[in-house]
């Protein structure tokens, strides 16, 4: 297995895993993110989750937080931002 393949796997693994602890979400939702998991759609699966965690007002706890947070930064994604952190802006978590 190639370095590219091993990441996209812990990638996955990690989208999966999000996907699994927002189990509040509606299963339309958690559908859809399902879907563009699989497609490899990572980024957009990441900001559509965290976009719905804020839209259902779903609080994840600190450390779910920090994960969606360190996979925003393997994927560039504004995380913070996208939760609904006032003081972060829309380019990419630190």
């Amino acid at each position: 297995m190639t370095s590219d393949e091993k990441r996209a796997t812990a990638i996955a693994q990690s989208m999966g895993e999000r996907l699994r602890h927002a189990s509040d979400l509606p299963s339309m939702d958690r559908e859809s993110i399902e879907v563009l998991i699989a497609a490899g759609e990572w980024g957009v699966a990441l900001e559509t989750l965290c976009t719905q965690l804020y839209e259902y007002d779903l609080e994840p706890s600190a450390e779910e937080r920090a994960q969606l947070e360190a996979l925003g930064r393997e994927l560039d994604v504004p995380v913070r931002y996208l939760l609904g952190d006032p003081w972060a802006g829309p380019e990419a978590s630190p």
